[in-house]
C-alpha cells in the first residue's frame, strides 16, 4: 500500500454545526462532500479530484482527545480558484447564497467576489484575468 501524501493545503476549521455548514456549501455554493462523518466534513469545489478542499471538524474530535476552541468567525479569508468568477457568482446567487459583493477586477490580476459562510469564514472566489508581477504592484 502506498498512501497518498498530497502536496496541497487542507484548511481545517473547528466548528460546532457541521450539518448547517454542509447544507450551505453543497446547496448554496455547489461544493461536493468528499468526507461526511458525524465529527468531520471535507468539501471540494469543482469536478476535479484534485480540486480545492476545505475541512471542518467538531472541536472535540481531534485524535488526541483534547477539546479545542471553536472558530470564532473572524479573521479568516480563503481564496478559491474558479474557472469564471462572474459565472460562479451568478450560480451561487441563484441558489440563494448571500454574497458579500459583485465580482470586481483587483490590481493583482484577479477578478473575485466574497462570500461569508455560516461560520464567519470569508471565501474569496477568483479567476486570474491578467498576469501581474510583484514589481507591477509597487
Amino acid at each position: 500500500m502506498n498512501p497518498k501524501n498530497p502536496n496541497r493545503l487542507f484548511p481545517l476549521f473547528l466548528i460546532d454545526d457541521l450539518e448547517t455548514t454542509k447544507r450551505y456549501y453543497v446547496d448554496k455554493l455547489g461544493f461536493t462532500a468528499t468526507f461526511d462523518m458525524p465529527q468531520y466534513l471535507q468539501l471540494r469545489i469543482g469536478d476535479q479530484a484534485d480540486g480545492p478542499e476545505l475541512c471542518f471538524m467538531k472541536p472535540d474530535a481531534l485524535p488526541d482527545g483534547k477539546k479545542r476552541p471553536a472558530f470564532k468567525g473572524q479573521g479568516a479569508v480563503i481564496s478559491i480558484p474558479v474557472d469564471d468568477a462572474d459565472a460562479a457568482h451568478d450560480r451561487m446567487l441563484a441558489k440563494g447564497a448571500k454574497v458579500d459583493d459583485k465580482p470586481a477586477d483587483k490590481p493583482w490580476g484577479w477578478r473575485s467576489f466574497f462570500v461569508t459562510d455560516p461560520n464567519g469564514v470569508t471565501l474569496d472566489f477568483f479567476h486570474v484575468y491578467k498576469e501581474v508581477s510583484a514589481s507591477d504592484m509597487m
